[in-house]
């Protein structure tokens, strides 16, 4: 159903307008990592330069309020709705700037949003476009439409990148994906989700209320991708060390605690506020975050453990950025070796001073290079210039 945009009640914000309109195809209370991230930085944004506008399709459940953060609701970013939007823009005073939040299957059309595409260009405003994925990719096994699809999506990225003011990356995998305007392209952090602090008492009460362990945990949404090597490493895991739990923290969750078939050994926890998820990883002695194609630096689950700076085990694949294989902030395994992972996490099961040096080194390196006050601090720059 196709509706009119609406301007959201309680949304409305009497701070000078900073001129970022924000693009992006979810936002809370819709679920999922963009929509965090894009919420993120629209709150970062507007504490320093005023009020931000987001601009997101209609989801059900109750509007998350911030300060300063106007939430603008379309149906979709298909043509009527694009028209909607272009009758709506002039409604905000002062110069607009238009900030891309760019998956392309995110945006409908099985993938292939050319009318949005094709609307971006005709937009006078500034644009600035931050990749958090570039194409789908090519794969000589897949289903001929596919290879379709990835032409498109090739096409999209390109025409985009050329038309835009600004480009960020969110890995730097991206960067020649981009082709020659990749060279351009500026690395900004994706920082944690949840809270990156929990007080110790309050870890040390979560410990209580969990009991036994150690705790290995995983965090994520549990998607066939990450669960082909999880799935016999937690178990492999389980085998080797008798007296470790698992704690399951994310959408999905029990369903897959009782694929494991290890009864109580296995706690599964969903529908937790950022809040209390970050306390359950803090609790937990060390982390399995495997991933298909490799750690990188736009795997929010990764980076919550890190800022916490719980020890994370993880996946090297070909998105894995060097600073993963050079800080020693992870421990790593290679993609597709679950037998690997689970050889890893039992060694730091058993090595207390490793899990403290690796939870140690990995917090630095969040502080350092991933923080939400690295990412304001590089889009204040790239304001500036």
């Amino acid at each position: 159903m196709h509706g009119r945009t609406s301007w959201r009640p309680g949304n409305s914000t009497r701070l000078a307008d900073s001129g970022f309109h924000f693009l992006s195809a979810e936002y809370p209370p819709a679920n999922g990592g963009v929509s965090d991230y894009t919420r993120l930085l629209a709150r970062a944004l507007a504490q320093q330069h005023g009020t931000v506008h987001v601009w997101a399709p209609r989801v059900s459940g109750p509007e998350v309020p911030d300060e300063g953060v106007v939430v603008h609701r379309v149906a979709d970013f298909g043509p009527r709705c694009l028209e909607e939007i272009s009758e709506r823009l002039p409604e905000a005073t002062g110069p607009r700037r238009l900030f891309l939040q760019y998956v392309p299957t995110a945006f409908g059309f099985r993938g292939m949003n050319v009318p949005l595409i094709r609307w971006l260009l005709r937009r006078p405003e500034p644009l600035w476009i931050q990749f958090h994925e570039v194409a789908l990719g090519w794969k000589l096994w897949r289903k001929p439409h596919l290879h379709v699809v990835n032409a498109v999506e090739v096409w999209m990225a390109a025409a985009l990148a050329r038309r835009a003011d600004r480009i960020f990356i969110s890995i730097e995998g991206w960067r020649p994906r981009l082709g020659r305007e990749g060279e351009r392209a500026i690395w900004l952090p994706i920082p944690s989700n949840v809270p990156t602090d929990v007080p110790a008492s309050v870890v040390s009460a979560t410990r209580r209320e969990l009991g036994g362990g150690p705790w290995v945990g995983h965090f994520g949404t549990y998607s066939p991708g990450i669960t082909r090597d999880l799935r016999p490493a937690l178990r492999m895991v389980a085998g080797g060390a008798p007296q470790a739990s698992l704690l399951l923290v994310g959408r999905g969750a029990t369903a897959f605690a009782t694929s494991l078939g290890l009864g109580t050994r296995v706690r599964a926890e969903e529908d937790l506020s950022p809040e209390a998820v970050a306390t359950r990883l803090a609790a937990c002695d060390l982390l399995m975050q495997p991933f298909p194609d490799g750690i990188s630096t736009r795997r929010t689950s990764a980076m919550a453990g890190l800022a916490l700076g719980v020890p994370i085990v993880t996946s090297d694949g070909h998105l894995t950025d060097s600073v993963w294989r050079t800080s020693g902030a992870v421990s790593l395994a290679p993609v597709g070796r679950a037998e690997e992972l689970g050889r890893l996490c039992l060694q730091l099961l058993q090595d207390p001073a490793r899990r403290e040096e690796l939870g140690r080194r990995g917090k630095a390196l969040y502080a350092e290079r991933f923080s939400l006050e690295r990412t304001r601090a590089v889009l204040q720059s790239t304001n500036n210039a």
